[in-house]
């Protein structure tokens, strides 16, 4: 069954201050640039209580996004001081009620929630310095707030960002149906599909232990937290290493990095019978 979800351009500017409400959900979102923050300011959402999160992406490429994740009654007081002390962030993401309902309590729970969230994905660095301490909430609450979480993620993923998404997961064998793509580099062999809208590295590639002298830092932090996590460990050959699980990369050449330990196009170093991933992408 399908969902509607409504999204409104305030000022007909996809790059501008949007709002998005799911049917028959009393959760919108306003999601802005920071130079708009003071045009949310002035709407009625920012007087209310929500949670909210600020996003910004590292100039490396291969480097983590980095979020923060908050909450305020009402937001803009947050909102307002981020605006002067935190320099990272070039995205807010605000979640509020429309029928004003949400309670202190709630929101807090909510905040801890998406800490949490972001924290076992491992798909951002968050800005959060201090842990959030989840409040004792009544059993009635919690199943209200937890639909009110549900929708987020829903609405997070609307907006095709991978806050919450795992990096690493369990391992899943390829479909018939699916494309495997290998990239071959001095004895190394990383084989990858499309899915879900990502390019997944599969469990079983191997890769160079070694970094290109072209290596930037962020590609080496990239590379350590996959070891962090266990997604690539030590092969008993000397100098390579093997992915044990599932790695979803945003891009081609984010996957072809674990490969090779160093820069690489991606679209025409993954191959499909001879022919390129930009090749095939074009058919």
């Amino acid at each position: 069954m399908g969902r509607l979800i409504r999204t409104f351009l305030v000022n007909d500017n996809p790059d501008g201050l949007k709002t998005l409400e799911i049917s028959n959900m009393t959760i919108k979102a306003t999601v802005f640039p920071r130079p708009l923050l003071k045009d949310f300011l002035e709407r009625d959402e920012s007087s209310r209580p929500g949670v909210y999160m600020i996003y910004g992406n590292p100039i490396d490429e291969n480097s983590k996004p980095i979020l923060y994740i908050g909450e305020g009654d009402p937001v803009s007081d947050r909102l307002k001081s981020h605006g002067v002390n935190k320099d990272f962030w070039t995205e807010a993401f605000v979640f509020t009620s429309k029928d004003e309902y949400l309670t202190k309590t709630q929101i807090k729970y909510l905040e801890s929630k998406l800490i949490d969230l972001a924290k076992e994905a491992k798909r951002v660095n968050l800005d959060n310095v201090n842990a959030s301490t989840e409040p004792t909430i009544s059993e009635v609450d919690k199943a209200e707030v937890q639909q009110f979480l549900e929708s987020i993620e829903l609405l997070v993923h609307v907006l095709n960002l991978p806050f919450f998404d795992p990096l690493s997961y369990r391992s899943e064998p390829p479909k018939e149906d699916e494309i495997i793509y290998e990239y071959k580099v001095k004895g190394y062999l990383g084989k990858m599909v499309i899915r879900n809208g990502k390019y997944v590295l599969l469990a079983g590639s191997t890769a160079s232990k070694s970094f290109r002298n072209s290596a930037s830092a962020g590609i080496k932090r990239f590379r350590a937290s996959l070891e962090h996590d266990g997604a690539i460990v030590d092969s008993q050959n000397e100098g390579e290493l093997v992915v044990v699980k599932d790695i979803p990369c945003d891009s081609p050449s984010s996957a072809a990095v674990i490969i090779c330990g160093g820069n690489a196009a991606g679209p025409i170093r993954w191959k499909h019978n001879g022919k390129t991933l930009k090749e095939l992408e074009q058919l």
